[in-house]
């Protein structure tokens, strides 16, 4: 007997619908500890946005492939949440948290911005929020690994969001700089790689939000950083395939450990799917392909200390890829 899978837009609207009933939790002063000095707070105070941006960008989603008001109504809610009560971001790894599940919140915001019900003026508080609260804490992340990819991907997000053409421009430039120091010629992430058993998973974590930054680039400019060469020799494509080649099948030859760590089943909700579905989209590569074709319908990377998505670059990958 043959099972019937449900589609992806099908998993989507039931989520966004279970989401309709979603509060906001929104806070003054969101204080996010560092997860390796305090994985607990860490986890605690990350579930307020992992709820809020998973019910906006959901919510946001389903009114883009539905036009049903009711979704955008509570995405716009949700964001305007924290547009109105959040005033500071602190913590150790504030920078980096807000960054990679604030663009969920951008991302929505995006989806949404045409809707009627949305006012100029509601639109003003949130940009305001994002550029006094939000995008100071971006800009001023020191290290050059998956935190400043993930920055550079949430101002690239505000900016579209913006239609501010100079600055995203100039982040354009700065992501390209990026991939030139951040990448080997052979298409590893040095600094991820001295990270042992956690190297894999940190090159999915910096490839995740730069694939997504040049998908962002692709569809608002119209310039290809899939198939850019920089400078340097380097390139993203050429850093999608080696990373897939580990995953799909020699995990044990992995440079950097020898058992790194790795979802122990795949589905739906483990990386790397999400990022591969993507790059199956952009490459067009059977093997990437084959590789996911199994595991559909894939929404996306989920957090298994929250329940939740644990980041805001491929969540619902193929319907990314649909106008």
């Amino acid at each position: 007997m043959h099972i019937k899978h449900p589609t992806a837009l099908e998993v989507l609207l039931d989520q966004a619908n279970e989401s309709l009933t979603a509060n906001g939790h929104a806070i003054a002063t969101w204080e996010i500890p560092g997860f390796y000095q305090d994985t607990e707070g860490h986890t605690l105070a990350k579930r307020r946005m992992e709820k809020d941006a998973q019910a906006a960008y959901t919510t946001a989603l389903a009114y883009r492939l539905s036009g049903t008001a009711a979704y955008a109504s509570k995405a716009k809610e949700i964001i305007m949440g924290w547009a109105v009560v959040n005033r500071e971001i602190t913590g150790a790894d504030g920078p980096l948290v807000s960054a990679y599940l604030g663009v969920g919140l951008l991302l929505a915001a995006n989806e949404i911005k045409e809707y009627v019900d949305w006012s100029e003026k509601e639109r003003e508080m949130f940009t305001q929020w994002m550029t006094r609260v939000c995008l100071p804490e971006w800009d001023r992340i020191p290290l050059r690994n998956n935190w400043w990819s993930w920055s550079l991907y949430a101002q690239l997000a505000l900016y579209r969001f913006m239609d501010d053409k100079l600055h995203l421009a100039e982040e354009v430039t700065a992501l390209k700089e990026h991939l030139d120091h951040s990448l080997s010629i052979e298409g590893f992430i040095p600094e991820e790689a001295s990270r042992g058993k956690h190297s894999l998973w940190y090159h999915y974590f910096a490839l995740a939000p730069v694939t997504a930054a040049a998908k962002l680039i692709l569809d608002t400019t119209g310039e290809d950083l899939f198939c850019w060469v920089s400078p340097g020799g380097k390139s993203l494509q050429c850093a999608v395939e080696q990373f897939f080649h580990y995953v799909n099948g020699h995990l044990k030859e992995w440079p950097y450990d020898d058992s790194p760590i790795f979802p122990a089943q795949l589905s739906g909700g483990t990386w790397p799917l999400d990022l591969v579905e993507a790059m199956a989209n952009i490459y067009k590569n059977p093997e990437f392909e084959r590789f996911v074709a199994t595991h559909r319908p894939i929404t996306g990377n989920i957090n298994i200390n929250s329940g939740h998505y644990h980041a805001y670059a491929w969540i619902y990958p193929e319907l990314q890829f649909q106008d």
